[in-house]
């Protein structure tokens, strides 16, 4: 299946998708025998050479302890989940090429002039919504309204965003129109033009962040009050669809059943429903041995070893585009002003103790134990999918205890009388809090091991409230961006198709969520995406800088790249993970049997 997080970052070069951060409940490969996953292990498509039956169904286990969001409308929605449940309904505008290079031939075609700065975005002929009205160029621009426009709510409004002319003055109410975004033949028309102050290199490429890769019905939702958008019927319940399939029930956090859209005019679809349901961690292995489900998103990592074993079900996956991280408090984020501000009084503004808190984690450990191959230690907050950008000298915070223990000593951190932890450099006891997440039964077993891991370079960490946080209370505290009762956290990105860290590292990124700026980093961040950058060469140098430097400070501490897995039976038709599979791809899934082998 084509990467989801095309449409879901489409509008900010980090998408805002929450995904788990250690996924597992204990590794048992080396007693039954069952080799850990690897790249090579999983095929990236599945290519079943038995025909489709007709009116077959589907049925999808989404992999997680809360239930979902359910938020149909990309510009309001922060959770990866949210965006596997659109899929079937029509995502991103664009078709990609697998190394994700805008191609004609999706629900919009992409046209960018480096002369005149411009974009013109232009909708495929018959394009239709659900309810029979056509898709015009208003639903094209009506996203931005979304975005822009505080009273939405919406978190991606950011620094990339803002190069299009009088968004800026939009979003702070100077303006009642975005005057960069023009329709060349009107509203019902079928193009937009945009005008950007400047052209970048991430532009050619989906989830550059400079343009929305979105539509929304502007008919269907024009009436709905902005801060009421997000929690109404039209985006939670009966959402439109453009795509092969169309909401037909939703149970609230629970289940989302499509049919076939009816004014879909590309190839017709093989299935008479789909439904996909939550499914717990814990039962999540047991629900597939016992053919419950047909495809499984977000397995846990340690279920590996038994669904592997599992003769009716393929693993498939390919390179994921998430990495996790942990990210220190460090400020708030201004809503009036749109920009992050490092402010906080915290030990933690001095890099030293970030430094020693990233050299004491013992991840390679933990993804030993817990993840079956599927995780890897991550050297840089750039994944290793973009070859050109990662750069391989940066290596990140492998375990060193006396290094750490070194950079404390170097900078003034004296152990108490006790010799149990210690103090800052003027001498006071500290003691940080650490916003763990919930959601699968080892979370707590790693969140434990990080604690004494710090606790033997004398840095006392207790847990936020002395608990795990589940990940939707986690997702509102982190969003909103002034909450002052934690130190720092774990967590994880599952990011846009172009390399850029504008979106999420930036001064005005709703995403900085440890809320680190500086004019250097600001300095590297533009250097990336400078005109000057549409050069390869400038923009990989530009990229190696940053992650230097990204390095230096540990304003964030790169934990685990991961693998994308997902079992599927082998009654499905049509499957694959690849990234130029485009807008008709649900349209050809399939089932070859009537019910799960």
């Amino acid at each position: 299946m084509k990467k989801s997080t095309k449409y879901i970052t489409g509008l900010a070069a980090a998408a805002a998708l929450f995904s788990v951060v250690l996924a597992g409940c204990g590794n048992k490969s080396a007693q039954n025998g069952t080799e850990s996953a690897s790249l090579g292990s999983l095929k990236l498509a599945y290519d079943n050479k038995d025909k489709a039956i007709k009116d077959g169904t589907l049925n999808i286990a989404m992999v997680q302890d809360t239930p979902f969001q359910g938020i149909f409308a990309s510009e309001l929605s922060n959770d990866l989940t949210d965006s596997y449940l659109q899929s079937p309904t029509g995502t991103g505008l664009f078709n990609t090429t697998n190394s994700f290079k805008i191609v004609d031939g999706g629900a919009a075609n992409l046209k960018l002039d480096k002369a005149s700065k411009t974009a013109t975005i232009t909708i495929r002929k018959g394009l239709t919504w659900s309810d029979g009205k056509a898709v015009t160029a208003k639903d094209l621009e009506f996203p931005y309204e979304i975005t822009a426009n505080p009273a939405y709510q919406s978190q991606r409004y950011t620094d990339s965003l803002a190069n299009i002319k009088g968004l800026a003055d939009y979003h702070s109410g100077k303006a009642k129109t975005i005057s960069g975004i023009t329709f060349p033949d009107g509203e019902n028309g079928n193009s937009i033009k945009i005008q950007f102050d400047h052209m970048t290199p991430g532009m050619w490429q989906s989830g550059s962040g400079y343009y929305l890769e979105s539509i929304e019905p502007y008919h269907y939702l024009k009436d709905v009050k902005p801060g009421d958008l997000a929690a109404s019927k039209q985006v939670r319940q009966a959402p439109l669809a453009f795509g092969p399939y169309k909401v037909s029930k939703v149970v609230a956090g629970q289940s989302v059943t499509y049919v076939p859209n009816p004014f879909w005019k590309g190839p017709q679809p093989k299935l008479k429903r789909i439904t996909s349901t939550v499914v717990s961690t814990a039962t999540a292995a047991t629900a597939l041995k016992s053919k419950k489900y047909d495809v499984a998103y977000q397995m846990p990592s340690t279920a590996f070893p038994t669904v592997k074993g599992l003769k009716d079900y393929v693993q498939t996956g390919d390179q994921s585009l998430s990495f996790s991280y942990v990210a220190f408090n460090l400020g708030h984020y201004d809503t009036k002003a749109s920009e992050n501000v490092q402010d906080r009084k915290t030990p933690l503004q001095d890099k030293a103790l970030r430094q020693a808190m990233g050299y004491a984690m013992n991840v390679d450990q933990v993804n030993k134990k817990f993840n079956n191959g599927l995780a890897t230690r991550a050297n840089s907050t750039i994944v290793p999918v973009f070859k050109e950008a990662n750069d391989p000298s940066v290596k990140g915070y492998p375990l060193d205890i006396k290094k750490a223990d070194s950079i404390l000593d170097k900078a003034g951190y004296k152990w108490d009388s006790k010799h149990e932890y210690r103090t800052t450099p003027e001498g006071k006891p500290f003691k940080l809090v650490y916003l763990a997440r919930s959601g699968n039964a080892n979370a707590e077993a790693v969140a434990q091991n990080y604690i004494q891991q710090w606790k033997q370079i004398g840095v006392h960490v207790a847990l936020y409230h002395d608990r795990l946080t589940d990940f939707n209370s986690w997702g509102q505290i982190m969003t909103g961006g002034n909450n002052n009762d934690w130190d720092f956290t774990s967590g994880a990105w599952s990011v846009s198709s172009d390399p850029s860290q504008m979106d999420l590292y930036s001064k005005g990124a709703p995403y900085n969520f440890g809320h680190f700026t500086t004019p250097k980093l600001t300095s590297l961040l533009n250097a990336v995406d400078a005109p000057a950058a549409i050069d390869p060469k400038v923009r990989q140098k530009a990229f190696y800088a940053y992650q230097e430097y990204m390095q230096d400070q540990a304003a964030v501490i790169p934990t685990s790249f991961s693998l994308d897995w997902v079992p599927v039976n082998s009654r499905v038709v049509g499957w694959s993970n690849a990234n130029d599979t485009g807008l008709n791809y649900w349209a050809g899934i399939g089932v070859s049997a009537d019910s799960t082998k």
